[in-house]
């Protein structure tokens, strides 16, 4: 077992081949020359235990994800781990975070925001107009304008929910579909951060963890594009101090 507090937790499966993309991002980015030496990892993936977050924002369930949540950061904590992180946006909104906030009380162990992480770095890199592709959940609620020095622009309602489609759609959708062939999904990304380049956006956010799977997408855009579940794996790593790479250090600065 790790020591003490050097432990990183993840609570997965929220979707989980976006949980997959951040451990991945977290080995990239440690130090070490034989696998004993890896930074250690505790990543609970059990998809049914949580609702939809952003069907509870929506108020299309009344069952708060938020206990579910808890019991896991409980859980991770009792193991030894010093942080911890819910990877999903939507689970940040006011009605869920509040409640575990409320129930962890006083816990030692450092919870990481992923949306607090993506704030500071935009605003680290003195952005102030950014464009935000999310869900419908996350555009709701204001998540990344709630805190924000500067303005964060949303697409319109039709390419909202084109993006929302992207991450949802239960046939192509990359939640759970996860198609072999992305053009499609790579084109109406494409499309609906054009448009928000036309309205002046100096950077973009990929603001649900499902969309940096699209991993060739910033190469596709002529700005700056942060990846929420990038920024997440460094700060897990600094949590517990683990020296980043220098190979990874650069893989990250595509982001930031």
């Amino acid at each position: 077992m790790a020591n003490s507090g050097n432990l990183i937790g993840l609570i997965g499966g929220v979707g989980p081949w976006a949980s997959l993309d951040v451990h991945r991002k977290i080995l990239e980015q440690a130090a070490f020359t034989k696998e004993q030496d890896c930074v250690s990892v505790m990543h609970l993936s059990f998809p049914g235990k949580y609702t939809d977050r952003t069907e509870y924002i929506l108020g299309k369930t009344t069952e708060n994800p938020a206990y579910a949540f808890v019991n896991e950061l409980r859980l991770l904590e009792a193991q030894g781990a010093g942080c911890a992180a819910i990877i999903c946006n939507t689970a940040h909104a006011a009605p869920i975070l509040n409640v575990i906030e409320e129930e962890l009380g006083e816990s030692s162990m450092q919870y990481v925001n992923i949306i607090h992480e993506t704030q500071r770095a935009v605003e680290a890199d003195k952005y102030r107009c950014v464009g935000l592709l999310a869900t419908l959940g996350t555009y709701e609620l204001d998540l990344y304008r709630k805190d924000f020095n500067g303005t964060i622009v949303y697409p319109s309602q039709k390419n909202r929910e084109r993006v929302h489609n992207i991450i949802y759609n239960t046939q192509y959708g990359l939640k759970t579909a996860m198609p072999k062939d992305l053009t499609f999904l790579y084109n109406e990304l494409t499309e609906v951060a054009s448009d928000l380049l036309d309205e002046g956006v100096e950077a973009l956010i990929l603001g649900c963890t499902e969309l940096p799977l699209l991993s060739d997408f910033s190469k596709c855009m002529p700005v700056q594009v942060y990846d929420p579940n990038q920024l997440l794996a460094s700060a897990l790593l600094r949590s517990v101090r683990q020296p980043a790479t220098i190979t990874s250090q650069l893989v990250t600065k595509q982001y930031i």
